[in-house]
Order: structure tokens, then sequence, then C-alpha cells
């Protein structure tokens, strides 16, 4: 049985909106305005890593996946280049 929505053009359809946690650990070059480097590391410590939406400083209208995988690839190629020199 198709839900009622599907064959009556009438009905309500069953939208709703989704909730991303955006923007708590700021990206910025400065701890005054940020909490994160453009390099994901925290401001003043030495081995703190952010990798998340949490770094945007706004959202878009669409889930933000492919951008916190590339954010994440991106942080995993810096971290590989530093604990290999």
């Amino acid at each position: 049985e198709p839900a009622d929505w599907l064959s009556d053009p009438a009905a309500p359809l069953p939208l709703h909106g989704t909730a991303h946690h955006l923007g708590t650990t700021r990206m910025s070059d400065s701890p005054h305005s940020g909490v994160v480097d453009r390099d994901c590391r925290v401001h003043g410590m030495e081995n703190l890593y952010v990798a998340g939406s949490s770094v945007f400083t706004t959202g878009g209208q669409c889930t933000p996946t492919t951008t916190i995988t590339a954010l994440a690839v991106r942080l995993a190629e810096y971290l590989g280049r530093t604990v290999a020199s």
C-alpha cells in the first residue's frame, strides 16, 4: 500500500527539516575570532585537531557530508605530512 500522500495529490507532503550543528568551532587565523586555524588545529593546543561541520562559518541549503569528508581528507593529508617530517 502506498502512503496516502503518494496517491492523493491533495494530501500534505510529510516534509520536515533537519538539523546540522554548524559553526561551534569556527575556523579563523586568529584565536580571537575562531577556535581552530586553517589546518583545523585548536588555537593554543599543540596536538588537538577538529574536522567536521563545526568549523564551518555558515551553513548552506544541503547536507554538509561532502564538505566534512573533504575537510577530514585535507586534515589527514596535513597530519600525514606533519608526522612524516
